[in-house]
């Protein structure tokens, strides 16, 4: 996918779950809170707590891969 296509589909999921892979072979599921211009907010879904316990910051280059779950 080109990162484009990632961001697209990142910003219609705002407040929804995504599944992402990664460039490195990885996949997680993340819950997204906000998007910027060169990535994203979340949270993963397994350690989503009301609140959140933590968010980390996802550069959209750096996923191989990304759809809605």
């Amino acid at each position: 996918m080109k990162p484009d296509e990632i961001e697209r589909i990142i910003r219609d999921n705002i407040g929804k779950v995504v599944s992402v892979d990664y460039s490195d072979g990885t996949a997680q599921k993340l819950f997204v809170h906000t998007v910027d211009d060169e990535g994203f907010v979340c949270d993963l879904v397994t350690e989503l707590t009301e609140p959140p316990a933590f968010a980390y910051w996802v550069r959209f280059t750096d996923v191989l891969e990304a759809r809605p779950s």
